[in-house]
């Protein structure tokens, strides 16, 4: 074992048996500022153990006959699964520790000596991500004296200001292209709300907005508007983008996979449901989300758990490819990735198992994974066993992580009781087709 290892070990075990009592407020002070330091203290080792090991795996993949793609896979899944990351992340810690290491070794000592941090490292890496390897030299030389006294906006603004001082054409040519990264996204929020961003050129995103913003101005008079600003606001942008005209019923089309027990479903228990991709919500909003009404159709698909275990059950499938049926149990059952960490949503619902290394084409050697994920794990030196449900991936170094997929909703067993105490019943279409049978019923 090396002295970091054993120097690592011995400080978790100390910070693990170190009390709070007797301490000044002080003293927790100080300890906070030394803790923060260690943190910088140990990213900076992690870019220069992280850049050492690329170099490394790299030229050992190239001596073995392995392309760019594949190598940049392996080495950033390996240092994503080491850091608790996806391999998307891992792909970032490397790009990073070799800037650091190899373009701005001002920032790095400044990071070794505890007085900067990984997200401010992070936002140079990005401000001047463009730039030449000699205009980073400047940049790194420029600031580094300066940036232990620097916050996250200070330290964006004077990268940025930086750059756009070195290459000014460059930076009004990328401003003017830069349309063609256009896009809306979403993703979770808390409590069941979503967050869908779009990114758009300036003069489009603030003509957008300020639209929006008179509209809501507008019926901010009405005496008789109780919401506020930026409800109206949120109102006029649902109405406009799903209200195909005016006057038109709005009708929005969707595709929801909801886990939910048949208890939730049928009987008001409390049991959280799941949203594929989301997360848990509240029984009663899950319950709402399946009332069939005049303009919402809903199916219903039986899914059956392990009567041990709990976990979703598997069942044969006869083919090579998985049915459209048992990727949709898969993606339901993982949820997201199978990697440890990386959290991705499903676009592989494929063999945990190459059918190439013999591997059936079993939901239980089944998975969901990330494009990315899927393809790493099949790469050269990786390795994956199926052992009751767990997936053990094996990385070229030896390291072993493990999965299982997330517990489904389970309520406690169903007991005699009237329909008059069941407060509804929801009106749905039932689809009883079990995963790989071509029956229903």
């Amino acid at each position: 074992m090396s002295s970091i290892l054993e120097a690592a070990a011995a400080f978790l075990a100390a910070v693990a048996a170190a009390g709070l009592d007797g301490l000044t407020d002080a003293e927790r002070i100080d300890e906070l500022t030394a803790l923060e330091r260690v943190k910088s203290a140990a990213f900076a080792r992690q870019a220069q153990v992280t850049d050492a090991f690329a170099g490394s795996q790299r030229a050992l993949l190239v001596a073995a006959g392995s392309k760019s793609g594949e190598i940049s896979r392996s080495v950033c899944g390996q240092v994503g699964l080491a850091r608790r990351d996806s391999a998307h992340k891992g792909n970032r810690h490397v790009g990073l520790a070799r800037t650091l290491v190899r373009e701005m070794p001002g920032v790095l000592a400044v990071l070794a000596a505890g007085e900067a941090s990984e997200w401010r490292a992070t936002i140079i890496a990005r401000e001047t991500a463009h730039l030449s390897v000699e205009h980073r030299a400047q940049i790194d030389a420029a600031i580094a004296s300066e940036l232990a006294g620097w916050g996250d906006a200070r330290t964006e603004r004077e990268a940025r200001g930086w750059a756009q001082r070195l290459d000014p054409h460059g930076a009004a040519e990328r401003a003017a292209k830069a349309g063609v990264d256009r896009r809306v996204s979403i993703r979770p929020a808390p409590d069941c709300m979503t967050y869908v961003t779009a990114l758009l050129p300036m003069k489009q995103g603030v003509a957008v907005f300020g639209e929006l913003h008179r509209t809501a101005l507008t019926g901010a008079v009405d005496v008789a508007e109780h919401r506020s600003k930026g409800q109206i606001m949120a109102d006029a942008l649902v109405d406009r983008v799903l209200r195909p005209a005016e006057g038109a019923p709005m009708v929005p089309g969707v595709e929801v996979h909801l886990v939910m027990t048949d208890r939730t479903l049928a009987d008001a228990d409390d049991e959280p449901a799941h949203v594929v991709g989301v997360g848990p919500i509240p029984a009663p909003l899950a319950r709402d989300l399946v009332r069939a009404d005049e303009q919402t159709r809903v199916w219903v698909r039986r899914l059956f758990t392990d009567p041990v275990s709990g976990e979703l059950a598997a069942t044969d499938a006869r083919r090579r490819d998985f049915p459209p049926a048992a990727r949709m149990f898969l993606t339901v059952r993982d949820q997201v990735c199978r990697t440890p960490w990386c959290g991705a949503p499903i676009r592989h619902a494929d063999h945990a198992i190459a059918v190439a290394k013999g591997g059936d084409t079993d939901l239980r050697n089944g998975n969901g994974r990330c494009a990315r994920c899927n393809l790493t794990k099949d790469l050269r030196g990786w390795a994956t066993q199926v052992r009751d449900g767990t997936i053990v991936t094996t990385t070229p170094t030896g390291h072993r992580y493990r999965s299982r997929p997330p517990k489904p909703p389970t309520s406690t067993p169903w007991t005699s009781t009237s329909t008059a105490s069941v407060p509804w019943l929801p009106a749905v279409d039932v689809d009883l087709q079990w995963p790989g049978s071509g029956t229903s019923g």
